[in-house]
């Protein structure tokens, strides 16, 4: 098996200074890049780099979308998806390499967090590496930050589209599992994950009111999606009613101005709209 069968997608959204970072320090890896913005200083410098490929859409796609067109334009078996906001040693990419010949079959691997806890599944069992499921996500060790895929487990559309940000990832290793496709997490490979910092700072503050609508929208959709309509309404009624009135009740302007963004965001997503709120920029 030919080691170098691997492309890193790199979706982003005005993130050219971690794409210069990431691509420079892994300098020998295959790289396709899908920038959702209109910079085009992204393409411009890129635009020589035999080992990369710029995609620029005509809109904003979002992750699962974003990440599924760097995908069909891959030309390799294995695609490393890769946040901006990370930080991925040579040593654990060719960590990541050599899983590939030694473990079977696989449909994703992962990384553990860095920055991450550690975990006592590792304590008994002297394997390197364990299979996983959704609930793992977003526990501090396991992360949709990093994720390597088997190209031929899965159809051309990997992700869901109609996630345009968060429990992507989630909703991408439930259904893989229910499919009886594996999903390992790697004991001896680490992912350094900064977050929320992928794109330029002056979006900081639109940044804040766009991840806090698409958090209460993914995860109603996801329960949605997976448990039913009446469970999720349940689920969520609290959070909703909580929100509705701290955006009215909280005196610093910013605080009103992010419940007001969860409160769409869910109101949005009970209501079966589509995920259609973008940063204003």
């Amino acid at each position: 098996m030919d080691r170098n069968n691997l492309t890193i997608i790199l979706n982003s959204f005005h993130s050219f200074h971690h794409l210069k970072r990431i691509t420079n320090k892994l300098s020998s890896e295959k790289f396709i890049i899908v920038e959702n913005s209109n910079d085009r200083k992204v393409l411009n410098f890129f635009r020589k780099k035999k080992n990369i490929k710029v995609i620029m859409p005509k809109k904003n796609l979002g992750y699962g979308a974003g990440n599924n067109l760097g995908i069909l334009c891959s030309k390799t078996q294995y695609c490393l998806v890769l946040n901006p906001d990370t930080e991925l040693t040579i040593k654990n990419v060719k960590i990541l390499k050599n899983k590939i010949f030694q473990i079977k079959n696989f449909g994703i691997l992962l990384p553990r967090l860095k920055n991450g806890i550690s975990i006592n599944a590792f304590k008994n069992t002297s394997k390197s590496f364990i299979p996983i499921d959704e609930k793992c996500i977003g526990k501090h060790y396991a992360s949709g930050c990093c994720l390597l895929i088997n190209k031929k487990k899965f159809k051309k559309k990997i992700f869901d589209e109609n996630i345009f940000l968060y429990k992507e990832e989630t909703d991408l290793i439930k259904r893989t599992k229910e499919k009886k496709i594996e999903c390992f997490l790697l004991k001896d490979c680490y992912v350094t994950h900064f977050g929320s910092s992928s794109h330029e700072k002056s979006l900081n503050i639109e940044a804040e009111l766009f991840r806090n609508w698409h958090w209460m929208w993914s995860n109603f959709y996801y329960y949605k999606k997976h448990y039913g309509y009446i469970y999720s309404f349940l689920k969520f009624i609290f959070i909703l009613t909580k929100s509705f009135i701290r955006k009215n009740l909280s005196l610093k302007k910013e605080q009103k101005l992010i419940y007001k963004s969860r409160f769409e965001g869910l109101k949005s997503s009970m209501n079966n709209e589509k995920s259609w709120y973008r940063m204003k920029i």
